[in-house]
């Protein structure tokens, strides 16, 4: 499973985030993002939201034009099918290697953008994941499955 980082987002709090060329990724999140609910959000086990440009296409085709960032994600995949992955499973994203911890729970929120948004992204809500190998990543990076367990990766 391959595929590549579309879009790297952050925000000075809440959604949408915005696009940034690259970022510094960390156990503490991404460089430049941050969280205002630190109960629900952020932390070594939500350093990272994933969602795909596969949803985000679905999403369109019910009538739900969205930018990336836009449902509050930090890293905008595509080629990677999110629904084939499990908790536990490392995926490298150009230098840093990410694990992921959840599945995301969404926000009512994501309302502000569609009367119904909440219930239509049901099973389609994306990931959150530890950072085990931090680095820089930038919008173009390849994404990959990493078949180790993260404890083998140094």
């Amino acid at each position: 499973m391959n595929g590549l980082l579309a879009q790297i987002s952050v925000s000075a709090g809440g959604m949408p985030k915005l696009p940034v060329g690259a970022a510094l990724v960390t156990a503490q999140g991404v460089a430049g993002d941050r969280q205002l609910n630190l109960k629900y959000h952020g932390g070594p086990d939500r350093a990272v939201c994933l969602y795909s440009d596969e949803w985000y296409a679905w999403l369109r085709e019910q009538g739900v034009d969205l930018a990336f960032g836009q449902v509050g994600e930090n890293f905008t995949t595509r080629g990677i099918d999110l629904l084939e992955l499990r908790e536990g499973d490392c995926l490298s994203v150009g230098v840093c290697i990410i694990q992921l911890a959840s599945v995301r729970v969404p926000c009512k929120q994501l309302n502000m953008w569609h009367p119904n948004l909440f219930e239509m992204i049901k099973g389609r809500t994306g990931w959150l994941a530890r950072v085990v190998r931090q680095g820089t990543v930038k919008a173009g990076d390849a994404i990959a499955l990493v078949k180790e367990p993260a404890d083998s990766i140094s």
